[in-house]
């Protein structure tokens, strides 16, 4: 069975790594190739959570959260905007410190709250089926 939580997690620590890679990097191709993979691997789980995870949280965990963590992407989203402009300029420790702060405070939202509530009411066979979605969206999304 295909774990959407676990597929999810996943994404969270890779995006960690990704992150505390460009806190370290000097200006240049490598810290330009990798904020363009942060981007592109971040975008695709957010568009996964928004499109398939948020809608059962909000029918089940509670509108708030779903609402919550949306605006928590649109901030991420802006952080990322703001970080691919400042790739080579100063400024861009900084950017990636606040994008790492609100990426942290996300996930350990997601991952200590909103998840495991959301994994306790649903059933087994939905479950996976919101994880077979997700391994697809994956796939075709990339």
């Amino acid at each position: 069975m295909n774990d959407p939580i676990a597929i999810l997690k996943r994404d969270h620590k890779e995006a960690a790594t990704m992150l505390k890679t460009l806190a370290a990097s000097k200006p240049g191709a490598r810290r330009r190739s990798t904020v363009a993979k942060l981007d592109k691997a971040l975008t695709l789980h957010m568009k996964i959570e928004e499109s398939i995870i948020y809608p059962k949280v909000a029918e089940l965990v509670g509108r708030d959260d779903a609402k919550e963590a949306e605006i928590e992407h649109g901030l991420v989203r802006d952080g990322l905007a703001v970080l691919d402009k400042l790739v080579d300029e100063p400024g861009f420790g900084a950017e990636v410190a606040m994008l790492t702060a609100g990426v942290k405070h996300h996930v350990k939202e997601e991952e200590t709250e909103v998840f495991p509530e959301l994994k306790r009411k649903l059933d087994r066979e939905t479950l996976a089926r919101l994880g077979d979605e997700v391994a697809k969206a994956k796939k075709t999304r990339r």
